[in-house]
């Protein structure tokens, strides 16, 4: 017999509560490509997938290195042999600021720019210091706290590209505090030493672009020589130096949300004084490299998502508390339909690529009224007019990508063409003709696997098929029943084939790359419409029955559903995306106006652990 694991590729486990939380609750530390060499009190910038790390305390003492995720390789050398200084920015475009310049008596003014080769000298800070904090970018950067050997300062500075300029000093000075934790109008000081007594700083404070202030919130442990990343109500901090004598290090992490501390896993390794990525961005994704004890480690921190849990869709485990037998499951709401971008040129039987997404479509030519070439392109929000077809017409068939789509046959006031274009992204090109001219036909697929069914001559509606295999039409079975301006899509293998005429049709078939097959028929016979999805969970919409329409109908496999309408009735309108996530563009009330309606289907959907039962 079968086993469940043999199926589902999962054993049915047993918890004692649901699954572990997603998010940074759930995040994790794993290794990442070491140091070129160990190193500490160094400084870093970007993120977890494009690092920076510069200077510190091991020579060679002016090393760059640059991490891609994976590894690290070098970069330009740094000009001055500088130790605990305050880093921030990008791989590309990071900031140096401060520090303590090795042989030297004190602390330094100094600060320089990396554009990804070399470093360059820009203006210097007002005050010179080291063991400071830095945030933000290279064009709005932040610096504040730090040490002046002898004393402290809690001087804070702004960068704006150029020069910098004091501002609102911290209300509790700091040294050796988290790094990258907000931007240059909202930033926090977390962790650090109090230069003046060199007790821990148990103070959260909030910067506003102006002034700082206090804010309730401890860390669960405090520390200094810490890491850090994050914005001003979504941070972390982790690793550092929790006691000071005898010298001990923690590898605790904390997330901070706006209002509390919370601990989450811990660093694979206690360490302090080391540096990281995440540059004010992101609690969600950090790294930490180098530090003591003395090391090359790279770690990088990672929030979980739905896939690093039990919580996947048929997932099924036994809570052992409260004793039930549970199925996680994927439950979809209510689809509605939402106002889109107005297309340029108001118009209807355009090509679709009916196979794009919500935010990523093409149409091409259509009637506005009267053939037309144009193209536009949809990026979610509104229409962008794109590289014209070589051939104006009407009702073509559309496949494949707002970015790699076939247009197929059409008309262009006499018989049905058998014209094919291919678009690359920038451009159309004339490719292999279908060997049947025609318009009002569907297409489904890709721009290299694509299929043409249905469509009308000029005598008369046909069941003619056709498949493209990226360089020719071939003839394949036929429909069941001839029809044009039908809808359809699917892919090449797998595609549905909805209603048309004349007269108006309600027959569903189904194509399994070899034949087609009659299935369950729409509720109310149409033609003229637009469809959106796959073979197995489709919508279709708008059209004509007569009279025209703004129904729209939903596709589970085998039988549809009359489900939210359109909120303006057109046909001769256009589909592309998902029965989820789906556009129903263009088409006409009337036959004459073409308005340039974009409507956005959406269906909600949440994943849930449902309690089993007979």
């Amino acid at each position: 017999m079968t086993d469940f694991k043999a199926i589902k590729g999962f054993n049915v486990k047993s918890l004692a509560a649901d699954p572990k939380p997603t998010g940074v609750a759930g995040a994790t530390w794993s290794s990442g490509g070491d140091l070129p060499a160990a190193q500490s009190d160094l400084a870093g910038a970007g993120t977890q997938t494009a690092a920076l790390a510069w200077g510190g305390e091991n020579t060679p003492r002016q090393v760059t290195a640059e991490y891609n995720g994976t590894a690290w390789t070098a970069g330009g050398s740094f000009p001055t042999a500088i130790v605990i200084q305050a880093g921030f920015g990008t791989q590309t475009a990071a900031i140096s600021a401060g520090g303590f310049v090795s042989g030297s008596p004190g602390t330094t003014k100094l600060a320089d720019i990396y554009d990804g080769t070399s470093w360059a000298e820009i203006a210097e800070m007002n005050t010179a210091r080291s063991a400071l904090t830095g945030t933000g970018t290279a064009t709005a950067g932040l610096v504040f706290g730090g040490e002046l050997r002898p004393g402290s300062t809690s001087a804070t500075e702004e960068y704006n590209g150029s020069t910098w300029s004091n501002t609102g000093d911290l209300g509790t000075a700091i040294r050796e505090g988290a790094q990258n934790i907000g931007i240059q109008t909202l930033a926090l000081a977390v962790a650090g030493l109090n230069p003046a007594n060199s007790a821990f700083v148990t103070q959260l404070q909030s910067y506003n672009g102006s002034t700082w202030s206090n804010v309730s919130g401890d860390l669960n442990t405090s520390r200094s020589r810490v890491g850090g990343s994050g914005t001003a109500t979504s941070g972390i901090v982790f690793g550092g130096q929790s006691v000071l004598s005898p010298a001990t290090r923690t590898a605790n992490t904390e997330f901070w949300n706006g209002t509390t501390w919370t601990e989450v896993n811990n660093l694979a390794t206690a360490r302090s004084s080391g540096a990281g990525g995440g540059s004010g961005a992101s609690s969600e994704s950090a790294l930490y490299f180098g530090g003591i004890p003395n090391t090359a480690a790279t770690e990088e921190f990672t929030a979980a998502t739905i896939t690093d849990t039990i919580k996947n869709e048929g997932q099924i485990y036994y809570n052992s508390t409260a004793g039930t037998m549970n199925v996680t499951a994927i439950v979809y709401g209510t689809g509605a339909w939402a106002s889109g971008g107005t297309l340029n040129t108001g118009r209807s039987d355009s090509a679709a690529s009916i196979n794009g997404t919500q935010d990523s479509s093409l149409i091409a030519g259509g009637t506005a009224p009267g053939a037309v070439a144009v193209a536009e392109s949809y990026n979610g929000t509104s229409w962008t007019e794109v590289g014209d077809l070589n051939t104006a017409r009407i009702a073509a068939a559309g496949a494949g990508t707002a970015t790699a789509m076939l247009a197929s046959g059409g008309e262009a006031g006499g018989p049905g063409l058998a014209i094919t274009e291919l678009w690359n992204g920038s451009s159309w090109t004339e490719v292999a003709d279908l060997n049947t001219g025609r318009y009002g036909a569907a297409g489904a697929g890709t721009s290299t696997l694509a299929l043409a069914f249905g469509g009308d001559p000029g005598p008369g509606a046909v069941a003619i098929t056709e498949s493209w295999d990226g360089s020719s039409w071939t003839e394949v079975a036929d429909l069941n029943l001839a029809r044009s301006l039908l809808a359809g899509m699917g892919t090449q293998t797998a595609a549905l084939a909805v209603g048309g005429q004349p007269p108006n049709r309600a027959q569903t078939e189904t194509w399994n790359g070899s034949s087609w097959t009659e299935v369950n028929d729409l509720n109310t016979a149409t033609s003229r419409f637009a469809g959106a999805g796959s073979q197995t969970s489709a919508i279709v919409f708008g059209g004509f029955t007569p009279p025209v329409v703004n129904k729209t109908e939903s596709w589970d496999g085998s039988s549809w559903t009359e489900v939210n309408n359109l909120a303006a009735a057109r046909r001769n309108l256009m589909g592309t995306g998902t029965s989820t996530s789906g556009l129903g563009i263009g088409g006409t009330p009337d036959g004459n106006a073409q308005p340039g309606v974009t409507e956005e289907w959406t269906v909600p959907e949440t994943v849930t652990n449902q309690v089993m039962t007979d």
